[in-house]
């Protein structure tokens, strides 16, 4: 499952997190701003219906024939519907506010002589109805005033809560990128260096920054970490190539030895041949450990120098094939070419590549039964060479290991195979980056085990 980056996670919390708390605050806002302007508007509200109520009950005192114009002057005036109950008659100049409308309790409440308030939904409109008694004229008097206006205040203001909260939601996105970015660029510039060191380039180092304690922490502990392992490296290097020189000198006299008794051969009684051809295996095998040390020694301390120059692939793969051949003897495995590629040509150090070749079939012939051919096919602007053996194949957990220094996969255990250095591979991915390309291990379409390097091809000036 692939995991998100750190800094979409920042970024996503900084949003969401002022997502979240504009919300948080726009709810509450709206409605504390929703029942403060409610109840302003019915105190003003309740404040009118005395006023018209007073109205009223004079109106019923003097001119009671002037009733009905007395309440739609009051209804126009001030926007609201009034429902009359004279002496239990229930009377109104509006058909849309039916009096069924106005609640039981509330009636009752004005029929024993309370002011009553109450918020109802009519017709689906919000309504604040008022009802006040009048007993001296035995009327009781209920208006009702529409709140649209106000609902409308609260739409608009929802809306303007909603944008704010939007806004300050990409306001935090936005703050949560640009302090991502701050925060995490220690972190890129460590993953950068820490890459460089990987690739090889020893000698990189983090820069003192004043970003702060733990940034300035982390760097001065990083570079005292790598230094410790160029220190550790270098020593580790220089005791190979120490020990590698210093086992050089015995180890000729040892072959030396060897090669004067291999011409008295036919002296030496049985037991002592076999003996003999004992050590002469071990002090060959001994002689390809020290040589593949010292070779490795020269690459980890760079004084193995590169003699590049422009060759063509096919024709220095197939030298390099028939010279391997010669030396291991048997066939000599195809050489098979993309037709693109007769007349392609690389920049190569000529004795590398040679040893790419030799390590590669030395490799084979020893675990795979030999290479069976070598495929050259065309990449865009890269070579791919392919070098494929007779073997049973590498596993994918042995594909993954087989360049390491020492590593010893499923054949070099078997007894029955020729024991190697453990170092041929290793030499082979050290050689081939050098050339600027790149090796792994896979599965040939035959069934054993393919061995692909990638090369750059010199492009032609047109």
């Amino acid at each position: 499952m692939r995991h998100r980056s750190l800094r979409l996670r920042l970024v996503l919390i900084f949003g969401l997190g002022t997502l979240l708390m504009s919300s948080l605050l726009g709810t509450l806002t709206f409605f504390g701003v929703r029942d403060v302007l409610i109840s302003q508007q019915q105190q003003t509200d309740l404040q009118q219906s005395y006023v018209n109520a007073a109205l009223i009950r004079n109106t019923i005192y003097t001119a009671p024939l002037t009733l009905n114009n007395e309440l739609n002057s009051i209804q126009q005036s001030a926007n609201s519907t009034l429902i009359l109950r004279i002496a239990g008659q229930w009377q109104t100049l509006s058909s849309l506010v039916p009096t069924a409308d106005i609640s039981t309790a509330s009636i009752r409440a004005v029929n024993e002589g309370h002011v009553t308030t109450e918020t109802r939904m009519i017709l689906s409109q919000l309504n604040f109805v008022v009802g006040i008694p009048m007993p001296a004229v035995q009327t009781q008097v209920f208006e009702v005033w529409q709140l649209n206006g106000l609902e409308h205040n609260m739409r608009v203001l929802l809306l303007v809560i909603g944008s704010a909260a939007l806004f300050t939601t990409v306001l935090g996105a936005s703050g949560g990128i640009w302090v991502s970015r701050r925060t995490l660029r220690p972190l890129v510039v460590v993953s950068d260096a820490a890459a460089r060191i990987a690739g090889g380039d020893f000698a990189t180092r983090l820069p003192t920054t004043h970003a702060g304690s733990e940034v300035e922490q982390l760097t001065e502990s990083f570079n005292t970490m790598v230094n410790q392992l160029v220190t550790k490296l270098e020593r580790d290097a220089r005791f190979a190539s120490d020990v590698s020189h210093e086992l050089r000198s015995p180890l000729t006299a040892l072959a030396m030895s060897a090669s004067i008794l291999e011409q008295h051969r036919e002296e030496l009684d049985p037991a002592a041949q076999q003996s003999l051809s004992l050590l002469s295996a071990e002090i060959q095998v001994f002689q390809g450990l020290i040589e593949d040390l010292i070779e490795l020694s020269r690459s980890d301390a760079g004084a193995d120098s590169l003699r590049l120059e422009v060759i063509s692939l096919e024709e220095l793969t197939r030298q390099a094939v028939r010279s391997v051949t010669r030396r291991l003897g048997g066939a000599e495995p195809p050489v098979e070419v993309d037709p693109r590629l007769h007349d392609a040509r690389v920049l190569v150090d000529r004795r590398r590549f040679e040893r790419i070749i030799a390590n590669l079939m030395d490799n084979a012939q020893h675990y795979a039964g030999g290479v069976i051919a070598l495929r050259l096919v065309a990449r865009g602007s890269h070579v791919e060479l392919n070098v494929d053996d007779a073997g049973p194949g590498i596993t994918e957990t042995d594909q993954e290991h087989v360049f390491e220094r020492f590593y010893r996969g499923r054949a070099a255990h078997d007894r029955s195979v020729v024991r190697g250095t453990g170092l041929g591979l290793a030499l082979v991915r050290e050689h081939v980056k050098s050339l600027d390309g790149e090796i792994r291990a896979t599965t040939s379409p035959e069934g054993g085990a393919r061995f692909q390097i990638d090369l750059p091809l010199v492009q032609e000036p047109s």
